[in-house]
């Protein structure tokens, strides 16, 4: 059932994509100004009269997009290679607040981020080539907003991705650790505490006291999972337009915990103008990501997300929007045992 709604969800997505990159994308001239530098559109030496000098950049002298091509060893350089998916959970500053039927709502978090570290390439923070290692690490917990906010799960990530890429397409491959760790408050709501009196005393879940799916249902008990992965990735992104964004990644679990399985993949789309992004009043955004893994013999969740973006001199991105989740939980402490059907207002950033 979630391998045909995907496949359907993915088909209008790809519809979508296109119709808002031209329309969109779309200027009143038909080409747009030449930097005074003719070099800044040359493409690893050879001129690319094809792809960069296209509408949908709408550059012109005053916006110094692409900087001098020549290729040097830069510390802290601004930009990514690799930008992070939109639509995924990834190392970055967001919240959002979801609705399920099910659960109610909830606080989801992620406390975190990715710096480049070091790149042998050229100094573009919007159009940057070359070779790049960066640092990532965050948090991604959940709160329940109708239990008290009681901490439900948390997973600590940190991976050292290296990227290559030049501006139409990308790669990365790396090492990441993921670790999960349920709630003490909700270890305590259904392992009990002691009350005064010295005895131990069982809350249960409020939230889910009047939802029939967890009615009398045990696989709603929490069971500490003692989910880790220690992976190697590989990812490859394709820019069919510059505000548009096509991807597949793999991942493979060397080292594993308890019902931890090797192999998780996932891919998806994007549309997010690099300009007038830039500009006070930005752009729209549109993304979406699935994702497949072993542990549920390939079945896994899709995510959909859209709303309007900003981007800052060095390419951060700020977007606010709504998003759409359905399938297995994004939280690890709940990957095995439980699936989510949820819609919530989101905020993101990448910086």
């Amino acid at each position: 059932m979630f391998r045909r709604a995907s496949a359907r969800i993915g088909l209008f997505f790809a519809f979508v994509l296109f119709f808002c990159t031209e329309f969109f994308g779309a200027e009143s001239t038909p080409a747009i100004r030449m930097c005074p530098d003719s070099s800044l559109y040359q493409y690893r030496g050879v001129a690319d009269h094809t792809y960069l000098p296209v509408r949908s950049y709408g550059i012109t002298e005053s916006q110094p997009a692409l900087q001098s091509e020549t290729w040097s060893w830069q510390m802290f350089p601004d930009g990514h290679i690799y930008p992070n998916y939109l639509a995924a959970i990834q190392n970055r500053l967001a919240c959002s607040w979801n609705y399920d039927p099910d659960i109610d709502w909830n606080w989801d978090i992620t406390l975190g981020g990715r710096s480049p570290i070091l790149r042998y390439g050229n100094r573009s923070a919007i159009f940057p080539e070359g070779w790049q290692i960066d640092l990532e690490g965050s948090v991604h917990l959940r709160l329940a907003l109708m239990n008290q906010m009681d901490m439900e799960a948390n997973d600590f990530r940190v991976g050292l991705p290296v990227s290559y890429g030049t501006k139409i397409w990308q790669i990365r491959m790396g090492y990441y650790h993921v670790s999960t760790h349920t709630g003490d408050e909700r270890m305590l709501r259904y392992f009990g505490e002691p009350n005064a009196e010295g005895n131990i005393v069982v809350q249960g879940d409020p939230a889910y006291s009047n939802k029939s799916t967890y009615k009398n249902n045990e696989s709603h008990r929490v069971h500490r999972l003692n989910y880790y992965r220690e992976a190697l990735l590989f990812g490859y992104a394709y820019k069919p337009t510059p505000n548009t964004r096509v991807y597949a990644e793999l991942d493979y679990a060397f080292m594993r915990g308890e019902l931890t399985k090797p192999f998780h993949f996932q891919f998806g789309g994007e549309y997010s103008p690099v300009y007038p992004a830039r500009e006070e009043w930005g752009t729209p955004f549109l993304a979406v990501n699935i994702r497949l893994m072993e542990e549920h013999d390939f079945d896994g969740n899709f995510t959909l997300q859209t709303g309007w973006q900003w981007r800052g001199a060095r390419n951060q991105l700020f977007r606010l929007g709504i998003q759409y989740f359905n399938g297995v939980s994004d939280q690890y402490s709940f990957l095995i045992h439980k699936r989510e059907h949820k819609v919530g207002l989101g905020i993101w950033h990448d910086f």
